[in-house]
């Protein structure tokens, strides 16, 4: 198992593997906890994974954890699939949300209502990876109920799609985009949830810290930290943001470590 025993100088307490999917959110949350298990004394991966491949591993051993799964509804295939092998550690973020996401001036409220505007739409929906639980959700759920059948979901990144959101906003065009809080982009446009008036991808979301079997028992004082370990909205924007801004994603998780050393201590310290 991955965190049982040193594999080079750089962490003498061994090897922690903490995979992640490429994601704003879960990118600045992974390497957050990066930085804090590195200057607790373990070396750190973090593969970037899809969205199934990121749960079959921790289920597997093949990685230690993960502080990106949503729940209830976006990760729920998988969840069922694959949680009565995995150990919860904690709701580390508890106001996320999922959706799908226009600018501001986009003249519709409702997803009820975008059946109609299929040519200002030009018919698609600007989606990211394709293993992605949200668009399994859209692609499913979300298009056959609201009428969207004939509508192309594209497949594309989490980069991609904002790309394409950033043109058309330039553009001033009507898009509509796979979108999450939090994320960047909410900070950088005026964008809005089409309101989802049959629920159909759920009522609200919280992002889950998840282990591999025996974590607590074979390396416990690094599930103590994912137990204590919770971030807000204010906190993971501001890495969020540098990131987008062009800092790599190690030097702006670093520069938040540093700068908010009481919250660190409290994630590292408690319950021991």
């Amino acid at each position: 198992m991955e965190g049982q025993k040193p594999e080079n100088n750089t962490g003498n307490k061994g090897t922690v593997t903490i995979g992640y999917v490429q994601w704003a959110s879960a990118e600045a949350s992974t390497h957050i906890v990066k930085k804090v298990l590195e200057d607790m004394g373990y070396n750190v991966k973090t593969p970037v994974l899809q969205t199934g491949a990121m749960y079959q591993a921790a289920a597997s051993g093949e990685i230690d954890a993960f502080v990106c799964s949503w729940l209830p509804d976006t990760d729920r295939n998988y969840w069922e699939k694959y949680g009565d092998q995995l150990v919860e550690l904690n709701n580390n973020y508890t106001s996320a949300q999922i959706g799908i996401v226009v600018p501001e001036y986009v003249e519709i409220d409702s997803l009820a209502e975008m059946k109609n505007y299929k040519d200002k739409f030009q018919g698609r929906i600007v989606g990211i990876d394709p293993g992605a639980a949200q668009m399994i959700v859209v692609k499913n759920d979300v298009m056959p109920h609201y009428g969207l059948d004939d509508w192309e979901l594209t497949e594309s990144s989490g980069p991609a799609m904002t790309a394409e959101l950033g043109r058309s906003i330039d553009k001033g065009e009507w898009v509509a985009v796979t979108g999450w809080k939090p994320h960047w982009k909410w900070s950088k446009w005026d964008l809005k949830f089409l309101k989802d008036p049959d629920l159909k991808m759920g009522e609200g979301e919280y992002i889950k810290s998840m282990g591999r079997p025996g974590i607590k028992e074979d390396i416990p004082e690094v599930a103590n930290f994912l137990q204590n370990y919770r971030i807000t909205t204010d906190q993971l924007g501001s890495v969020m943001l540098k990131i987008q801004d062009g800092m790599s994603p190690k030097k702006a998780a670093a520069e938040f470590v540093e700068n908010n050393q009481d919250l660190v201590d409290n994630w590292t310290s408690r319950n021991k």
